[in-house]
Parts: structure tokens; C-alpha cells; sequence
């Protein structure tokens, strides 16, 4: 072959390599083919293929019954919802720093709508850019803009503007809760009954020996929705209760994925016995494995009563974007009984999904009524089981990441050797001093106890305890000095450098814990 044709074969091949993928992303994003060039909608979001499907689908259907086009759904699901909310303030970040340059406003970035994941992310994009670090201007850039909230729609999809504490919609309305999100655990009934193990039904189950290499966890530097989870974990117990719970989880842990969607699916398949999950990931694994020999679903999935939480899962209208008034529409719509109905409503019935059950909860607390509950796959209500954390007790989301990082994550293999080596000591005095060691924190993240402590658990659990309020204060200190310490988590560079000794503190620790067991 000469080289003239070898140079139009690789440019032909180049030509297939860059241009399927683009000819099918166009395929995905337009969902219509007849719009007008301005009826799209370019969507940042989590959310998972089923989901986009069906609202895209159910909307689309909508617009047409009022006389209207259809809209392009270019959507952009590109990681889990603190990848995304990293690009998005990354990218508005390079336009402040260009509108400053060039002496004008900020402009968009080409997106309409942030759609998904938890409140504490849609209070980042709402809080926004520190504009001080990128143009040297003093104050904040908020990258989204308020929602028009008609009130009779507020007042009738939020009688009640939270559930067990927490916000169903912003203050300023930046963000308004879609769907409802709790977290439990999934598990897989046909491996649990192998390993001769009962159901799970509480957070502290997968802290058991008997787990040992059998639990599937979510790394929460990608994924928000298990950082929830943890940070609910240290909301319940306390943080240094709830650091000794997530650390024997660790240590039982077979790996820690980027992927939150990964956990369920590796349940099923027999990978892990059981995982922590965003409670609709768990419920959907539950229902598509069906058991070949009948009876209960191979694939299990429980909310830990009162000790999880129950949060929004919000949507947001970007600074900037380029189809608002549509964008508005999408919000207002997503609002209404119709569309409310979607994440519940069982295949086939009326004005429920075409293709996909989605299993996800509702956030109109009017929807729990047996009126439209007959229509639903799953009969679960959160407001039976969503519970108020303490009056006062602080937020720990900023530090879950660092410190699962440095504390399990990166140094894995020296936990779970540790872990091991406490198992395999029979002395019992020798092994409480060996669990002393493998708990201790660096003094930095050492909550010091108050007089007269005995356990912040039982403290924060029950409000008439006599220690309860002091565990609020001390919590509520505690996170305060790690604020200072940080400045409000904008010190990156010391959050990084005490991460890297963190990491460095835990793996000696590890290594010192399996020489002594060794003696």
C-alpha cells in the first residue's frame, strides 16, 4: 500500500474515532427532533440514564399538550455530583477571571441547570466563586440564580419548608429539592445466608469481624451522596464515636470506588455482601435482580431507622444560562403531582414512566397519601423514619473527604492489616490497647472530652439525657476550631498539608499496631 493511501486510511480512521462519538452524544442530547434552535436544555447532573429518560421523555410530552415544541435534552453526566460541582465552579471561575479582564459582567458557561445530587452541593454552586482568588475583588460570586417560586406552588408542594431538619428548599430560593434522598444499606441476602450472617439492619452491623473484606464503599471526594452518608454517621454518634464506626467499615472494606452507581450493581453480582447507597440506587438493584427460586429478591436494602438522614435532592437554574425562561418552566414543572408522581409511579400506569420504575421519593409531602401511594412501587414514607439531628449539632461534610482519605482510603492496606491483627489477638487486655491505638486521632481531630464523659453517642441519641446538651456544645466547639483552623475550608493548602501528615500519622499507627499484636 502506497503511503498516500496509508495517510487517507489513518485519516479516515481518525475521522470514525472522533466523529461516532460526537454523532452519538448529538443523538443523546436532542431527545427532539423538530425543536426551534432555542428549545434545549443543557443539564449538569448525576443523575443516572433512567431518570434523564423519563423526564426528559415526560416533559417533552407535556410542552406538546400545551401546543408547545419539544426541547433538546443535552445532558452532561459526566461523574458524581462533587466531580460535577467542581467543574461547574472551575468553569465559572475562568469566566470571572476573563469578565475581569476585559471590564464586563460575568456571563454564562453554557449551562442551564445543575439537576441532582445533595443540599450540601447545591449550597456550594448557591454560595459560588470567592471572587477574592480569582479577580482580587472582595465577596462572593453565587453561580445560580433564584427560582420565581409562585407561592401557591410553594405552599402546596412545601406545607413544611423541611423534613427532620433538613431544608427542602434555599432561603433565597437558589435551589429547590426535586426528589427526596435517604441512605442505607444494600445487601445480598444469597451471600449473608453463605456467611451464615443476619440481615443488617443498622449502620454498626458492618462493623463485625464477620465482614472482613465483604463490605463495597464509595470514595466521598467523588461521590456526595456516600460523603452524606458518612456525615450523617457523625451527625448520630459524635465525631469521635462516629470516626471509630466508619473506621472498622473501612476496614472491612473490599474497595472504595469513585463510582456510588458501582456498589449495588457488585452486591448483586456476589462481590460484597452488603454497601452503603443512596437509598434508590439500593431499591432499583432490589427490584431488577429477580431470585430464580422465588420468594424474597436476591438483593436487599434497608434505611437505618433514625440514624440516617433524610435531605433533598435539589435542582439549580446556573448564572448566565442560556435558556433560563425554559430552564424556569423545567423547575416549576418538575413541582407539580404529574411529574412528582414519576419517581414512584409502577410501569404501566397512568402517567407513570414508559421504560424505567425509578423508585425514588417524592418531595411533596402530599403525595404520601394513599391516593397516589397505590400507584407506587415501593410504600415507604420518610417522614416516618426521617428524625431532626440535635438542636445545634454542627455540619462535618467539609472534613469527611480529608480525613477518610487520610485516615482509610489512601492507606488501606495498612488498616485492614491492623484490623486484622487486633482480631487475631485472644488476650483481651492486649487487644483493648491495641483498639485504643488504632482509634486515636492526631490532636488536631481530637474531640477532648468533656468532665464526666462517658459516651457522645448515647448523649446526642436521647435528648433527656443529662450530658446531651453539653455533647451538642462540644460538637459544635469542636467543629468551630476546625473552621478557624481552615478558615471556613478556603485554606486549601493547609487542608491539603495536614492530610498529607494525617495520612503519614495513620499508617505509622497501623504498622505500630500490627508489630505490637506481633509480640
Amino acid at each position: 500500500m502506497s503511503d498516500k493511501w496509508i495517510k487517507i486510511v489513518v485519516v479516515l480512521l481518525l475521522a470514525l474515532i472522533v466523529g461516532v462519538p460526537l454523532a452519538m452524544r448529538h443523538s443523546d442530547a436532542s431527545n427532539a427532533t423538530d425543536s426551534a434552535p432555542g428549545d434545549r436544555l443543557v443539564i449538569i447532573t448525576p443523575h443516572n440514564e433512567q431518570i434523564r429518560f423519563e423526564f426528559a421523555r415526560a416533559f417533552n410530552e407535556y410542552r406538546v399538550s400545551k401546543g408547545q415544541g419539544p426541547v433538546a435534552f443535552d445532558w452532561r453526566a459526566l461523574g458524581g455530583t462533587s466531580d460535577l460541582r467542581k467543574m461547574v465552579l472551575a468553569a465559572y471561575e475562568a469566566e470571572a477571571k476573563r469578565a475581569h479582564e476585559d471590564h464586563r459582567p460575568v456571563h454564562g458557561v453554557g449551562f442551564d441547570l445543575f439537576f441532582g445530587g445533595g443540599e450540601y452541593e447545591h449550597n456550594v454552586l448557591a454560595r459560588g466563586i470567592d471572587l477574592a482568588k480569582v479577580t482580587g475583588e472582595k465577596g462572593n460570586l453565587s453561580v445560580t440564580v433564584p427560582i420565581d417560586m409562585p407561592e401557591s406552588l410553594l405552599y402546596s408542594a412545601f406545607p413544611e419548608p423541611d423534613i427532620g431538619g433538613a431544608r427542602l428548599y434555599h432561603p433565597e430560593f437558589r435551589w429547590v429539592g426535586a426528589a427526596l434522598s435517604s441512605f442505607g444499606i444494600v445487601y445480598n441476602r444469597d451471600l449473608l445466608a453463605m456467611l451464615k450472617l443476619p440481615e443488617p439492619t443498622t449502620w454498626s452491623d458492618l462493623t463485625s469481624p464477620d465482614y472482613l473484606n465483604q463490605v463495597a464503599l464509595s470514595d466521598p471526594g467523588h461521590s456526595g451522596s456516600i460523603g452524606a452518608t458518612y456525615e450523617a454517621i457523625l451527625r448520630r454518634e459524635g465525631w469521635t464515636d462516629g470516626w471509630k464506626m466508619l473506621r472498622r467499615v473501612f476496614a472491612n472494606s473490599r474497595y472504595f470506588t469513585a463510582s456510588s452507581a458501582k456498589v449495588p450493581v457488585d452486591i448483586s453480582s456476589g462481590e460484597a455482601a452488603a454497601g452503603m447507597c443512596i437509598d434508590f440506587y439500593g431499591r432499583y438493584q432490589s427490584g431488577a435482580i429477580v431470585n430464580p427460586g422465588g420468594g424474597e429478591p436476591r438483593v436487599g436494602y434497608v434505611d437505618p431507622k433514625y440514624m440516617t438522614s433524610v435531605n433533598a435532592d435539589p435542582i439549580s437554574i446556573l448564572l448566565g444560562a442560556p435558556h433560563e425562561k425554559i430552564a424556569h418552566e423545567f423547575v416549576l414543572w418538575l413541582l407539580t403531582p404529574e411529574a412528582q408522581g414519576l419517581w414512584q409511579k409502577r410501569l404501566g400506569v397512568d402517567g407513570g414512566p414508559v421504560k424505567f420504575e425509578l423508585r425514588r421519593l417524592p418531595v411533596r409531602q402530599d403525595m404520601y397519601s394513599p391516593r397516589y401511594m397505590k400507584e407506587w412501587t415501593d410504600q415507604v414514607n420518610p417522614w416516618d423514619y426521617a428524625k431532626a439531628f440535635p438542636d445545634g449539632m454542627p455540619y462535618y461534610y467539609a472534613m469527611v473527604t480529608p480525613v477518610s482519605h487520610a485516615l482509610g482510603i489512601d492507606v488501606h492496606d495498612g488498616l485492614v492489616a491492623a484490623w486484622e491483627a487486633i482480631l487475631n489477638t485472644k488476650d483481651p487486655r492486649k487487644k483493648e490497647e491495641l483498639l485504643a491505638l488504632f482509634d486515636a486521632m492526631p490532636d488536631e481531630l481530637t474531640l477532648p472530652p468533656p468532665p464526666g464523659w462517658v459516651s457522645a453517642a448515647d448523649a446526642l441519641r436521647n435528648d433527656n439525657h443529662p450530658m446531651h446538651q453539653k455533647a451538642v456544645e462540644a460538637e459544635a466547639a469542636f467543629e468551630k476550631s476546625l473552621s478557624v483552623r481552615y478558615s471556613r475550608y478556603k485554606d486549601a493548602d493547609k487542608l491539603t498539608t495536614d492530610r498529607v501528615r494525617w495520612s503519614i500519622f495513620f499508617a505509622e499507627q497501623y504498622r505500630e499496631v500490627v508489630r505490637r499484636a506481633s509480640e
